[in-house]
């Protein structure tokens, strides 16, 4: 009997240290798995695990349906959480995404499209921003200043945003028309926000002004010299939202929440002038009246080819793209058809 009690608690214990060896491998399987779904440190980001976008903007009328989508709450109801960067232009977001700063990066048309001939950085667009209408891009002076006249302008100073961009563009486009050249002018960089200031100090004789701060230039007595988005930029996309092909395709669904959400909040705006008007103040820093008075040109819901084939044309009439076929179709990201 002693004999056989001692070979049965010795095959417990033995059992016992089996079972216990499996129990801790199963504990680590599910912690390791675990930490897997939360997305730790070291390990791959799969879509359900990408809930953070970091976004580059600007203080401008244009993203206003963006403001919309964050105030409510659209894009905290598709999972998703996005940080604002400010920029001083589109321009200077298309690095940031290309160096991974930046996730995706709000920026004008001819930018994007001029990087990706360029094969500066393999581009997605994800989402259409604005288009402009009359008054939304004005060339304005101060009316006691050098510059009475457009033929004035020769030799004079001119600020934009940032070079070689829509801004730029459409202005020079516009000039051409009543003979003025590029050459003719000289072109400085200078944030939106402080267009306004520069031309009642003299600093520029003309500038390059988008709302809100269209409507600031004119409260310090600035006037229109000539409107940018007339004749043959009547109508002119403006600007999106584009990402680098390398993040969307790790992140389609992201890609297509983002995409989701500006489309309901594009279509959103466009119906919503008063809801825009309280929301300017709080990302432009203009005051309530100033946004009561500004033009507010449209917020297209949908990424159509034929919409930007204009901004290939004018780039190529100005001699900033080959004048062969430009596949502005491919760099659209289209998101999968939820029903199949």
């Amino acid at each position: 009997m002693v004999r056989s009690e001692v070979r049965a608690g010795r095959r417990a214990r033995s059992l016992f240290r089996t079972t216990l060896a499996l129990a801790t491998g199963v504990g680590l399987l599910l912690v390791s798995g675990c930490g897997l779904l939360s997305g730790s440190e070291g390990e791959s980001n799969s879509d359900s695990e990408t809930t953070t976008i970091n976004l580059g903007t600007m203080p401008a009328v244009d993203v206003a349906p963006l403001h919309l989508a964050m105030q409510k709450g659209y894009f905290e109801q598709e999972g998703l959480e996005v940080n604002l960067t400010q920029i001083a232009g589109g321009a200077r977001g298309i690095p940031k995404i290309a160096s991974g700063e930046l996730d995706i990066t709000f920026g004008n048309w001819v930018s994007f499209i001029r990087a990706q001939h360029k094969g500066t950085v393999d581009l997605k667009i994800v989402s259409d921003a604005y288009q402009a209408k009359e008054g939304t891009f004005l060339l304005m002076h101060m009316p006691d200043g050098p510059v009475q006249e457009i033929s004035d302008l020769k030799g004079k100073r001119i600020a934009v945003n940032t070079r070689a961009n829509l801004n730029e563009l459409t202005a020079l486009t516009t000039l051409k028309t009543h003979g003025v050249n590029a050459e003719d002018v000289e072109f400085v960089t200078m944030d939106f926000p402080d267009m306004p200031a520069a031309l009642e100090n003299g600093d520029v004789a003309a500038a390059s002004v988008i709302e809100p701060f269209i409507s600031r230039a004119n409260q310090l007595g600035a006037k229109t010299l000539l409107d940018q988005t007339s004749g043959p930029t009547a109508n002119m996309p403006i600007a999106g939202y584009a990402s680098t092909s390398e993040w969307v395709d790790s992140h389609p669904e992201a890609a297509a929440k983002f995409q989701r959400v500006m489309a309901k909040a594009q279509a959103e705006a466009n119906g919503d002038r008063s809801t825009i008007e309280q929301l300017l103040p709080e990302y432009t820093k203009i005051d309530p009246k100033t946004a009561a008075l500004v033009t507010i040109g449209s917020y297209p819901s949908t990424l159509e080819s034929s919409r930007l084939k204009s901004v290939v044309s004018l780039m190529q009439n100005n001699g900033e793209l080959p004048q062969e076929e430009f596949d502005i179709e491919s760099m659209l990201f289209h998101a999968p058809d939820e029903n199949g």
